[in-house]
C-alpha cells in the first residue's frame, strides 16, 4: 500500500546513510541498472537510493547524478536530484555542489534547495554551505530581492 511505500523508502534511505551493506550493495547495482536504462528506479526508490550511492559516491557518482539532473525532462526529477545531492561527504565534493547551486543548470527558485540540502546533509555540509551564504550573500541577497526565498535560505 501507499504508507507501506513511503515507509520503505525512508527506512532504505536511513540503513543506505548508515552504510548497512546490504542496503549499501542493493542501492549501488539498482542505480548502475537505473543509469544504464536497463531498469528505471520507481519514484518512490529514487531519493533513498541516490541519497545511499551519493552518501557512499565519489566524484564520478556525482557525476552521473549531475548528468542525470541535465537529461532529466520532468522538472520533479530534477528537484529529487537537487534536494538529495548535500548527501555527497567529501569536502571537494560538497563545494562542487554548492558552485552548481548557483549555476545556469538550477533554476534560481531552486537553489535554496540545494544549499538547503547541503546544510542538512552533515556538520561538514552545513558548516560549508554557511560559509557558502556568507561569501556569496551580496549575489544571493540580489537574487532574491530579500524575499521569502533569502529568509528560507538562512533559517535551513
Amino acid at each position: 500500500g501507499h504508507l507501506d511505500a513511503l515507509l520503505r523508502g525512508l527506512v532504505l534511505g536511513k540503513l543506505g546513510k548508515a552504510g548497512h551493506k546490504a542496503t549499501l550493495e542493493e542501492a549501488r547495482r539498482r542505480f548502475k541498472e537505473h543509469v544504464e536504462g536497463k531498469h528505471i528506479l520507481s519514484a518512490d526508490l529514487r531519493s533513498p537510493v541516490y541519497v545511499t550511492v551519493l552518501k557512499h559516491g565519489d566524484s564520478s557518482t556525482l557525476d552521473t547524478m549531475l548528468k542525470l539532473h541535465k537529461q532529466a525532462d520532468m522538472q520533479e526529477e530534477k528537484n529529487r536530484i537537487e534536494r538529495v545531492l548535500g548527501a555527497i561527504s567529501q569536502p571537494e565534493l560538497i563545494q562542487k555542489v554548492l558552485t552548481f547551486a548557483l549555476s545556469e543548470e538550477v533554476r534560481p527558485q531552486d537553489t535554496v534547495s540545494v544549499i538547503g540540502g547541503v546544510a542538512g546533509g552533515s556538520k561538514q555540509g552545513r558548516k560549508a554551505a554557511w560559509k557558502f551564504l556568507r561569501d556569496n550573500w551580496e549575489e544571493l541577497y540580489n537574487r532574491y530581492q530579500g524575499g521569502f526565498l533569502i529568509s528560507r535560505l538562512i533559517k535551513v
